[in-house]
C-alpha cells in the first residue's frame, strides 16, 4: 500500500500533537514525582511553601524567630503519620497526619499545669537553648496570675483578665485559651461588645453622727463597641452612636 502524501502529512500532524499532548496527560506539573523526605525525625516538607505568610511574622518579630514549625505544631504527646511502611510506627493510634494545632499553654503553663504536661519532645529535631535558656532546666515564659500553673503561690485571685481566660478555654473557636493569648499578645484586631451597667445604686443610712451604706447594686444597661486594629487605632460606638475614634483605622 502506497501512502499519499496527503497520509503521510496526516501521520506526521498526529505525531507533532502526540509530542506536545501526551507529556500533560502523564505529568500534569514539572517535579510531581519527585518527593520530599517524610521520615518522623528527618521531615523535609517546607511548611513555608504554603504557610509563606506565617513564615514571614516568625522571622519578622522579636519572639519564636528561630522556631521551626515542629517546635509549636508536633510538639504534644501524640503520634503523626510518617514516611516509615512498616516497623513500630504502623501500630500508633495517629492523633494527627502531619500537624496539630496546639495551646500557647502547652509551652506557657510551666511543667506543673495539665497542658503543659502534654508536651513531647520526640517529633522535634532543635537545640534544647531555642526553648529552654540558658539551661535546659529553664522554662520559657510561664503564662501566671491565672492560677492555671499548678504552682501553688498561682491563685489568680486579683487577675483582671482571669474570666477572660477561663472563659476562651471553654470556647471552642480556638484551641484552649488561644483566644485571649492572640488577642492581647498579637498584632490581630479585636473587636469587643461590652454591656455595661449605667448607673451605681445604693442606701446611706444616717443614724446619729454615723452613715452606713449597703444594698449596692448595678442598674440599667448601655452597650459600648470598642474595636482596635493591629496598629493599635480603633473607634467605640455607644448605643449605636460614634462617640470616640483614634487614629486612622476603620471599621475592621
Amino acid at each position: 500500500m502506497m501512502l499519499t502524501p496527503r497520509v503521510i502529512l496526516s501521520i506526521v500532524i498526529l505525531l507533532a500533537v502526540g509530542v506536545l499532548v501526551l507529556p500533560s496527560t502523564v505529568s500534569l506539573f514539572a517535579g510531581q514525582h519527585d518527593w520530599y523526605n517524610i521520615d518522623a525525625r528527618g521531615n523535609d516538607i517546607p511548611c513555608e511553601k504554603c504557610h509563606a505568610d506565617v513564615y514571614d511574622e516568625l522571622k519578622n518579630n522579636p519572639y519564636h524567630e528561630n522556631f521551626t514549625c515542629d517546635l509549636c505544631h508536633r510538639a504534644i504527646n501524640i503520634s503523626y503519620a510518617s514516611g516509615y511502611s512498616n516497623g513500630p510506627d504502623m501500630s500508633y493510634e495517629w492523633g494527627a497526619h502531619a500537624a496539630s494545632t496546639v495551646s500557647c499553654l502547652v509551652c506557657h503553663s510551666g511543667p506543673n499545669s495539665g497542658e503543659g504536661a502534654m508536651h513531647e519532645h520526640h517529633e522535634v529535631v532543635a537545640d534544647c537553648s531555642v526553648c529552654h535558656s540558658p539551661s535546659p532546666t529553664d522554662y520559657p515564659p510561664v503564662a501566671g496570675g491565672f492560677g492555671l500553673t499548678g504552682e501553688a503561690n498561682d491563685t489568680g485571685t486579683y487577675a483582671a483578665h482571669r474570666q477572660f481566660v477561663l472563659d476562651a478555654k471553654n470556647n471552642s473557636l480556638m484551641t484552649s485559651a488561644n483566644e485571649a493569648c492572640i488577642a492581647c499578645h498579637t498584632h490581630v484586631p479585636v473587636r469587643i461588645n461590652w454591656s455595661h451597667a449605667v448607673s451605681l445604686e445604693l442606701n446611706a443610712t444616717q443614724i446619729l453622727s454615723e452613715w452606713t451604706t449597703e444594698n449596692y447594686n448595678a442598674n440599667g444597661t448601655a452597650v459600648r463597641i470598642v474595636w482596635g486594629n493591629a496598629e493599635g487605632t480603633g473607634g467605640l460606638l455607644y448605643n449605636g452612636t460614634t462617640t470616640k475614634s483614634w487614629g486612622t483605622g476603620t471599621w475592621p
